[in-house]
């Protein structure tokens, strides 16, 4: 069997771990001269978002045999709302490194691979591909091709604007804020390197690149950070879901196959699973679209739901969001069972938006 897999991210990757588990070796087409992330930054992997899988890692070792070794636990969540603030303790996820070093998420898998055969700096197109492979796994990170292959539907565009930053920082704790002043839909997180620098990340739906900058300043101002700035970045993001996620003998995967999700814009879990069931429906024959239904597409669209209910709030929605979640049996089913989160909070969001109305 011949696989040709457009993009060495953590989808191509993680397909191309799974095709030499089965004596298959693919050839990977990678657009840049490298395997990473172009911007160096901390990500979370958050358990909330996944349940009922209890912990990411462990699901990546016992199902896929990928080992990943994350920078940190997260054990304190501290939430801003403009005018409340929540902090909340437990076993809540992991940082991972994202970027171009030894340790970095894609380099990571990567060196799990045996005997990778990686055309670096080649810009792949799929149609002749398909015709000279057996099996072509899109994998670029982007709905570009999607696009050109009909599959893609939009649900949110956003722009982000990071930053390293140097101060001091709790290495359990990741900082959201959300406020409709500098973030509009869109909210803005601190996750840290170590107890000196950390990534701060502003994400904000519906603005232009120049736009984005004015959000960054109003971030800054409203919340009086002082932060040490060492680099920043910023990069257009485009969320959504590709329907048929399989055309012919090509597979749409990770970001290309509508991974991220439109509420936070993580996708970590949905493209490792993606890529590997990709490779197992190629090998055994099954349907691709069936293997990732439960972990991956049904989750994903109740994440869409909760996405529209979620844009219909304001500040004072807000706030009243932050008292919520502090209250002790919310809280505690939040945040110390396994409950589904996801699906409470599209039910959870639209209650408080009726009784804000009522007021």
């Amino acid at each position: 069997m011949k696989v040709a897999i457009i993009g060495g991210g953590l989808s191509g990757l993680s397909c191309a771990h799974q095709l030499e588990k089965h004596g298959i070796q693919p050839v990977i087409f990678e657009r840049n001269s490298f395997i990473g992330d172009q911007y160096g930054h901390i990500s979370a992997l958050l358990g909330i978002q996944h349940r009922p899988i209890k912990d990411a890692i462990e699901y990546f070792k016992k199902n896929f045999d990928i080992n990943i070794t994350p920078v940190n636990t997260i054990n304190n969540l501290t939430h801003y709302s403009p005018n409340k603030k929540k902090v909340l303790k437990g076993n809540f996820g992991y940082f991972l490194k994202r970027g171009r070093e030894k340790d970095s998420l894609f380099s990571q898998i990567y060196s799990q691979l045996k005997n990778p055969v990686v055309k670096f700096n080649t810009l792949a197109d799929y149609e002749p591909l398909s015709k000279e492979f057996n099996f072509v796994v899109v994998a670029n990170g982007t709905a570009a091709l999607t696009k050109e292959l009909g599959c893609w539907h939009e649900t949110i565009q956003t722009y982000i604007k990071g930053a390293t930053v140097l101060g001091n920082f709790d290495t359990n704790t990741l900082i959201m804020w959300i406020n409709k002043k500098y973030c509009k839909n869109g909210y803005a997180y601190l996750t840290p390197y170590n107890e000196k620098k950390a990534s701060l990340i502003l994400v904000v739906n519906d603005v232009n690149s120049n736009e984005i900058d004015h959000f960054w300043e109003l971030f800054w101002y409203y919340e009086n950070l002082n932060y040490t700035i060492v680099e920043e970045f910023k990069q257009k993001h485009e969320t959504g879901y590709a329907y048929p996620l399989k055309v012919g003998n090509i597979y749409l995967t990770g970001n290309a196959g509508g991974s991220i999700d439109p509420f936070l814009g993580f996708g970590q879990l949905s493209s490792i699973t993606m890529g590997v069931m990709a490779a197992r429906s190629m090998v055994f024959g099954k349907d691709y679209e069936k293997l990732i239904e439960k972990v991956v597409l049904r989750h994903n669209r109740w994440i869409r739901e909760m996405r529209k209910a979620y844009n219909k709030a304001d500040n004072k929605m807000y706030d009243m969001i932050m008292t919520g979640i502090g209250l002790p049996g919310i809280k505690h089913l939040l945040y110390h069972t396994n409950f589904n989160v996801i699906r409470f909070g599209y039910y959870y969001l639209r209650l408080m938006s009726i009784l804000r109305k009522g007021r």
